[in-house]
């Protein structure tokens, strides 16, 4: 089904229809919202509902409506991952184990059965996390006043641990570039202070750099696949881009009515997925930041992830009746 499709592209976009729909839907999911991810290959879907909802996983080959596997026991789960097509990465609570008593734990289940396959307890609360492109490292970002971890996921080990996070804020959204050098956060501050973005380079031990991104809250972040720059998202109708290289905003997009509140990058950068505040999602040139699509269910307090597959020939995005939507050119 993937391989028959063409790939989504700025001259095409604008005919993007939808041509599945995975369930089946959940009860009470209004004005929550769901968490989207393929895996590298991008034979896989991962979807993750708040409010406790199942974790659940499709297989785009067979493209069943019917999940491969509902993970019941999502209660506590933060955000997820798919490392690879074999198993799906996530945080959940505590089990009050003697091995960790009341410490969360980083567990992969197997994308096969959902069994578990690897766990470990971690010495912190962590409230998001993020992979790097590859599949090869793992950002988590615990709550103020600790510090964010990177870690080697074929080892299954912390790789760095970062330089502590101030004490009193509040982290909205993180990131890991594509090869995992840089790691970025977003976060809002009880002192209202002007920054809202710290940037580390994961080879060294400084301080991350703190920058300001003009919006009242920025909540989303999305590094470009092949260029050394990062889109951030927020309360504003504009997306700012930032070179990691020179630590600095270079330009601002606009054209994002309704907020861009998760972005999401095509394979090679052209194209930026947004979705919106209680608006549906959209696809943008990255260059200028035209709208060359936009779709909505008229849910307005209903805000899910909107991202494009590895290979750029789909976008998925979550429906507030908690089914998930792919969305593709036709031939």
């Amino acid at each position: 089904m993937r391989a028959s499709r063409p790939v989504i592209t700025e001259s095409n976009a604008a005919r993007l229809t939808p041509v599945a729909r995975l369930g089946p839907s959940l009860p009470d999911l209004f004005a929550c919202g769901q968490r989207l991810a393929f895996d590298p290959t991008g034979t896989r879907l991962s979807a993750l509902a708040r409010r406790g909802n199942p974790l659940r996983w499709w297989d785009l080959e067979m493209l069943s409506p019917e999940p491969m596997w509902n993970h019941a026991s999502a209660s506590g789960m933060h955000s997820l991952v798919f490392p690879d097509a074999e198993h799906v990465l996530t945080v959940v609570s505590a089990n009050r184990s003697p091995l960790g008593l009341w410490r969360p734990r980083l567990v992969a289940f197997c994308a096969k059965d959902g069994a578990q396959a690897r766990e470990r307890h971690l010495t912190h609360a962590v409230t998001r996390l993020a992979m790097s492109a590859d599949g090869a490292r793992l950002l988590l970002v615990p709550l103020e006043g600790d510090s964010p971890e990177v870690w080697d996921l074929k080892s299954w080990r912390p790789l760095r641990e970062l330089t502590p996070m101030d004490l009193g804020v509040s982290v909205t959204a993180c990131a890991l570039s594509p090869e995992g050098r840089f790691a970025a956060v977003t976060f809002h501050a009880d002192d209202r202070r002007g920054e809202n973005l710290w940037l580390w380079d994961v080879a060294s031990e400084a301080r991350p750099v703190t920058l300001s991104i003009d919006a009242p809250t920025v909540w989303s972040l999305a590094f470009h696949p092949t260029q050394p720059l990062l889109a951030v998202g927020g309360i504003t109708e504009e997306v700012a881009v930032v070179h990691v290289g020179e630590r600095r905003q270079v330009r601002s997009l606009s054209g994002f009515h309704g907020y861009a509140c998760n972005l999401s990058f095509n394979p090679d950068g052209t194209l930026l997925a947004a979705s919106r505040d209680g608006r549906g999602f959209g696809v943008h040139r990255f260059d200028t930041g035209e709208a060359l699509f936009h779709h909505g269910d008229g849910e307005d307090l209903h805000t899910s992830d909107a991202v494009f597959s590895p290979d750029g020939r789909l976008v998925a995005w979550g429906r507030a009746d908690g089914t998930v939507e792919l969305w593709g050119v036709a031939d």
